[in-house]
This record gives structure tokens, C-alpha cells and sequence, in this order.
């Protein structure tokens, strides 16, 4: 049964769809409004009709599906630049993770749903305005017990952890932070820099090469979504055609 507080995903057998969070309030979609009490009463894989009589399902909506709806107070790291962050990072069930610049929690969460709930992610965001949107949204996502959210600058202060299995820099001047990020990871745990442009991208790859880092690799993301329409099967026409640069390598041994 939903409950109050929950990510719902409300969809029409025509594709229209709505995610919503369950608040207790009437939900108003293009195909007539949905009543409260309806939705308190509905079960999963079911259906509720709206005030117009269409059927719409009742499905689980999946992080992908809700990230989108989450506030924004900064640009976000896509899915897609996520996804691969996790896998180029060995990121999983378990890890224990930290990333500097936490901006509205995109990343973090998407971090979170990774580790899962025996892992933890640290975030740190130099700003308090973004913090408290970022953790806003984090407790809508039911995820405040895997993410510690910090208000700090990492480039002074560091990461108050040791022997992190990753760490993702997504910040201004990632360089600055890069010893402190070292210092937290385990010898051989990934470090890994989001970069948005190539300049940033070239002052982040000479700084991970002076720190002696290992492995280090660079790459570009991207996904083109298409129509699925009988009839009119093509790309959409409008896309994010680029997002930023990934770059990744492993820590070095500790020099003795």
C-alpha cells in the first residue's frame, strides 16, 4: 500500500506519466485530479481513476524516475555520469565513499543507493544554502542513514576519514583538495574528478599526475534518447550533448 511520504510513479496506458510524493493533498494531472484518499488506498501495481475516469497504475518509481522531481539549487551530475563514477570507482554494496561538493545531493544519492545500507557516503558541501536542499533531499529519498552531509571546505579542513574505498571531487578547484582526498583513501582506492570543461579538466589530470596517482584515465558520457512512438521511431530532438569529463585513477602506495 503507498504511504504517505513515498515516491509515487502514476502512469496511463497511452505513456503519460507523473511522479509525485505522496503528501496527503489531492494530485492534479492532465488527466483530471487524483484524491488523496485514493491514493492512501492504493496498492502497488494497481490502479486509481482520476476525476475525469482515466485509469492510471500505480508503480514503484525508481531512483532514475525521481531524481528529476528532487529540488535543485545547482547543476546536477547526470545518471549517466553517475553510473559510470560508481563503476570506474568499484563503488558497490559496502564501500565506503566520500565526495567534496555536494551541491543539491544528486550524486550522493545515486552513491548511497549504490553502497547500500551496510556502506556510507560522506559528502561535504562548502555552501549551507545547498546543504540544506541537498539534505532535504536526501530524506525525501528515505536515505539519511547511509549519508553523513558535513558543511566544510575538504581543500582546508580534509575529510576527518581514513582508508575510504573512493573518493569523487566534484568542485571548483578539485586540485586544492586532492591531498586531503589522498590522505582518505586507502592505498589503491579510487579518486575520481568531475570536470566540465577542458581547462578544469587539464589542471585536475597535471595535479593527479604530480601526487604520483596510478591508472589515471579520462572519458566522456553521453546517451541520446529516442522515440518510441509506432511510426515516429527516431531520435528525440532535444538532448544533453555534453555533461562533463570523468577522470579516475587509483591512489598510490604510502610512501615509507
Amino acid at each position: 500500500m503507498v504511504r504517505r511520504g513515498e515516491w509515487v510513479l502514476l502512469i496511463a496506458e497511452d505513456g503519460y506519466k507523473l511522479v509525485v510524493r505522496h503528501m496527503g493533498k489531492r494530485v492534479e494531472t492532465i488527466r483530471g485530479f487524483v484524491e488523496a484518499a485514493a491514493l492512501d488506498s492504493a496498492e502497488y501495481g494497481g490502479y486509481v481513476l482520476t476525476s475525469l475516469g482515466h485509469k492510471l497504475y500505480v508503480l514503484r518509481p525508481t531512483l532514475y524516475d525521481v531524481l528529476p522531481r528532487l529540488r535543485h539549487a545547482t547543476q546536477v551530475v547526470y545518471p549517466v555520469d553517475a553510473e559510470f563514477i560508481s563503476l570506474v570507482a568499484g563503488i558497490g554494496p559496502g564501500s565506503e565513499v566520500a565526495e567534496a561538493g555536494t551541491g543539491s545531493g544528486y550524486l550522493a544519492a545515486i552513491l548511497a543507493w549504490r553502497v547500500g545500507p551496510q556502506g556510507r557516503v560522506l559528502t561535504y558541501e562548502i555552501r549551507s544554502d545547498f546543504a540544506e536542499v541537498a539534505w532535504s533531499n536526501v530524506k525525501s529519498l528515505g536515505l539519511e542513514g547511509v549519508i553523513d552531509l558535513a558543511v566544510a571546505d575538504v581543500a582546508k579542513t580534509g575529510f576527518g576519514a581514513s582508508g575510504l574505498d573512493a573518493v569523487v571531487l566534484d568542485m571548483g578547484s578539485p586540485w586544492a583538495a586532492l591531498d586531503a582526498a589522498l590522505e582518505a583513501l586507502r592505498p589503491g582506492g579510487a579518486i575520481v574528478i568531475f570536470s566540465t570543461s577542458v581547462e578544469h579538466a587539464q589542471k585536475s589530470l597535471a595535479a593527479l599526475r604530480s601526487r604520483g596517482v596510478l591508472d589515471i584515465n579520462m572519458a566522456e558520457i553521453s546517451v541520446r534518447p529516442w522515440k518510441t512512438a509506432p511510426g515516429e521511431m527516431r531520435p528525440e530532438t532535444r538532448a544533453v550533448v555534453f555533461t562533463g569529463l570523468i577522470i579516475w585513477g587509483r591512489a598510490p602506495p604510502r610512501q615509507v
